[in-house]
């Protein structure tokens, strides 16, 4: 008779730390009314006026406070009982909810990702979440929050064992108690970044540039807030995705997953799939070159699909290191085989001596940009859709374009601005390709 594995319960503080604005918020407002409140005591007590009825005021004030801290916390215990997490024989389910009950769950052979990540107001606690991203829909993402960071990381383990196919840590142990193999370190791909790197790569963003002359342009006209608060919110989040994802990173992988570890404000370890990267771009950003700085991103098939940008990863998985470390991530390279004609200088100036093709193997690399170089590589059994394309003035230069549709995520590719002959010649090359679960044709 076979049991079903009853539900774990998340940490006692989860429903708390789940509204810990609100209850600061609360916190603050009763501490500003109490401060007051003290103040009347002292000047009461000094002057002998109303003494008594001033300390049976402070002490009905923070009977209250505490009445409604035991309220909180026992109201909280029923919303804690209903929480809980189950690792099934073939999925994650993950229940909460009091008056209204919900049963979320992952199957893990559709698993794209698994985080442990430390929020601020967890860190505090010494706790932190597991996230579980998986293939599809709006709501892709499933969050068990909270366990103590130990049991996050074991947990994680746990869910990533199940995901390959490899026996549960408590299995593996049981079959290997006689003698136990010490675990093999995880190859580094990426050291830890320094600190002063992080902060130079940051300042050295055009968005921040843009953001410093803002400033200074504020501050010596006198711009009217209303105005400005717009552009400064805008032009922020640029420079702070660029700070975070680059402090204290490091990069380690186990042959199958690539296991990152980062972040200022919210510490996050998180995994991706490398079997899932379907694309690769490398960027070298203008004011990086004197450095010789590069950055990685990829596109993850299922991966930041949630409608919460926050719940998912980031996918910058070298978000300022060296050329060596930046081809560490590129799968192939080739010189090119088709290039941009001179005459594509007048729909693309800048950059049409830049605009390559490569194709070698069954790999397609682009390259493009004159100020930020961009190498972006891709496989070809992971092309969406091909599309041929022709503007007005492209029609008259005799110039086509060859979109490469890929899935959702940063990386986009295009064989820009080709002749005619090398557009047809790449789109029926391409169009030949072996796509996923089909034999490639006779």
């Amino acid at each position: 008779m076979s049991t079903q594995p009853s539900f774990r319960r998340v940490h006692r503080l989860t429903p708390l730390l789940r509204l810990w604005s609100v209850i600061l918020a609360l916190i603050a407002g009763f501490a500003l009314n109490v401060n007051m409140e003290a103040l009347s005591d002292i000047f009461a007590f000094i002057t002998g006026e109303h003494r008594g009825e001033a300390l049976r005021d402070t002490a009905l004030a923070l009977a209250g406070f505490i009445a409604v801290c035991a309220v909180v916390w026992l109201a909280s215990g029923l919303w804690w009982r209903r929480m809980g997490y189950q690792l099934g024989a073939e999925e994650l389910s993950l229940r909460r909810g009091l008056f209204s009950s919900q049963l979320r769950t992952a199957r893990y052979d559709r698993t794209q990702a698994v985080d442990v990540v430390e929020s601020v107001i967890a860190r505090l606690f010494r706790l932190a979440s597991v996230r579980v991203e998986t293939a599809g829909g709006q709501s892709s993402v499933i969050e068990i929050a909270y366990l103590k960071k130990a049991d996050a990381e074991a947990l994680r383990d746990d869910i990533l064992a199940r995901v390959h196919g490899a026996p549960t840590p408590a299995a593996a142990d049981a079959t290997s108690a006689q003698a136990p193999a010490p675990a093999a370190e995880e190859p580094v791909l990426v050291p830890e970044i320094p600190i002063a790197r992080s902060l130079m790569a940051a300042a050295l963003r055009t968005s921040t540039l843009f953001l410093v002359g803002f400033l200074i342009v504020v501050v010596t006209t006198k711009l009217p807030l209303s105005t400005a608060l717009p552009i400064l919110v805008g032009a922020l989040p640029s420079a702070w995705n660029v700070l975070d994802s680059s402090w204290r990173y490091n990069a380690r992988t186990d042959g199958e997953v690539l296991n990152i570890t980062y972040g200022l404000a919210d510490r996050r370890r998180q995994s991706i799939r490398l079997d899932r990267i379907h694309a690769v771009q490398i960027t070298q950003p203008f004011l990086w070159r004197p450095l010789g700085w590069y950055e990685v991103r990829v596109s993850v098939a299922g991966y930041g699909a949630s409608a919460s940008g926050k719940a998912s990863g980031s996918t910058r998985i070298l978000p300022v290191g060296t050329l060596a470390q930046a081809r560490q991530f590129l799968p192939a390279d080739a010189a090119p085989t088709y290039a941009s004609p001179a005459r594509a200088k007048w729909v693309s100036p800048l950059d049409y001596r830049q605009q390559t093709v490569a194709l070698t193997g069954d790999y397609v690399i682009v390259r493009n940009g004159r100020l930020n170089r961009r190498v972006k590589a891709i496989h070809t059994s992971h092309i969406q859709e091909l599309t041929y394309r022709r503007g007005p003035i492209s029609q008259a230069l005799g110039l086509a374009t060859v979109d490469l549709d890929l899935v959702q995520g940063p990386v986009r590719m295009a064989a820009r601005n080709l002749t005619l002959a090398d557009a047809t010649a790449l789109l029926t090359r391409l169009r030949s390709r072996q796509l996923p679960g089909l034999k490639p044709p006779r």
